[in-house]
């Protein structure tokens, strides 16, 4: 399997706690996605890049207890943590596999196929897409959700946010991403065939509260890449985290996620 050197995000033990804290604050907005789509009893779900699991045990408990749901990460820390908190939870119709999402056996075995901030971090995401349909059976969903990081924004004026801002957008293109992922979703989608296309948009903010730490968690994670890209030293990164976190606490400071987009739709009768 190919190592995936363009996610700029820290994966383990550290990248997992991150991803619990987002998973928490993404929790209402994924939620009433998934509502949209009523999945039920028996339908099989493929979860490609899941990280820690979060949406895939919300896909097995929705088509429980006769459908399933895999998940597929390139990290195998966070995918032992993903087994052992399901089966902690008591899910048995849930499956965590280590795999590449360029690299995934093309068999339609799935009535849905989702993906979360995974395309923003790939050089050839329409390439992935176009894999991801192949996993679907015929009507099946294709369900994305990925950032638009110009929409991101924090209140009053922050220079730390803006340096966080800066550092983000250039290790994401620096490693062949697109940190504005989310404004091309509908446009992949419509060239790959799929039909009766939705879209929405999200963005979680807050005055207080754990959507509030996630700037600063994120350039926590993201150090690894800027170091490794020469972009910042690390005393300039660990400033911009203090002053992140500082600012957090500010019970008058606005802050919160990138602007979301939220792309689903059916693949057509072959």
């Amino acid at each position: 399997m190919k190592r995936n050197t363009q996610y700029v995000i820290r994966g383990g033990i550290e990248g997992r706690e991150r991803l619990r804290i987002l998973g928490r604050v993404m929790q209402e907005s994924t939620g009433m996605l998934l509502d949209r789509l009523n999945l039920t009893d028996g339908m099989n779900c493929l979860d490609v890049g899941c990280g820690g699991g979060d949406v895939t045990r919300e896909l097995a408990r929705r088509v429980a207890p006769g459908g399933k749901a895999v998940g597929v990460d390139i990290d195998e820390t966070k995918l032992s943590i993903a087994r052992q908190e399901s089966a902690e939870q008591g899910l048995m119709n849930i499956e965590f596999r280590l795999d590449d999402a360029r690299e995934i056996s093309t068999a339609p075995e799935y009535d849905l196929v989702y993906s979360r901030f995974l395309l923003t971090h790939l050089q050839e995401p329409v390439t992935a897409v176009r894999l991801f349909l192949k996993q679907l059976r015929p009507t099946g969903y294709l369900v994305l959700e990925d950032i638009d990081f110009s929409g991101s924004f924090a209140y009053p004026v922050s220079p730390a946010f803006r340096k966080f801002f800066d550092l983000y957008n250039s290790v994401v293109r620096h490693r062949g991403g697109d940190p504005n992922m989310g404004q091309r979703l509908p446009g992949i989608v419509q060239d790959c065939g799929l039909q009766d296309l939705n879209v929405s948009v999200v963005q979680p903010m807050g005055l207080q509260g754990e959507v509030k730490l996630l700037n600063g968690l994120t350039m926590e994670n993201i150090a690894d890449a800027v170091l490794e890209d020469d972009l910042a030293s690390p005393a300039e990164i660990d400033e911009i985290v203090k002053e992140l976190n500082d600012y957090a606490a500010d019970p008058r400071t606005l802050a919160g996620v990138p602007r979301v987009v939220q792309v689903w739709g059916r693949l057509p009768f072959a």
